[in-house]
């Protein structure tokens, strides 16, 4: 799982650093700093968090809330269990 973070003006580094800190959010965290992929997605608000899964599929952004990214993470987590625990098709 990857949170993509992007965030405009002064400071961006220490700016997500510090959000991450304050909401102990932990894992790979990657800072757009340029804004490419954030209007690829057609984000237009900052901050803005985009959630990644493992496969590199977008699976939410514009989680600036928290509680929001949390839920998400969770429900990212909780499928990916499911999936894990699936019976796995043989090959002979």
């Amino acid at each position: 799982m990857i949170l993509i973070s992007v965030w405009e003006g002064a400071e961006t580094r220490v700016n997500v650093a510090a959000y991450c800190d304050l909401w102990d959010i932990q894992g790979t965290v990657l800072l757009d700093e340029s804004g490419a992929y954030a209007r690829l997605l057609g984000v237009r608000g900052v901050p803005t968090n985009v959630l990644v899964d493992g496969s590199g599929v977008v699976r939410a952004f514009g989680l600036s809330n928290p509680e929001a990214l949390g839920a998400e993470v969770e429900t990212l987590i909780d499928d990916s269990r499911e999936e894990s625990s699936e019976p796995r098709p043989r090959h002979s």
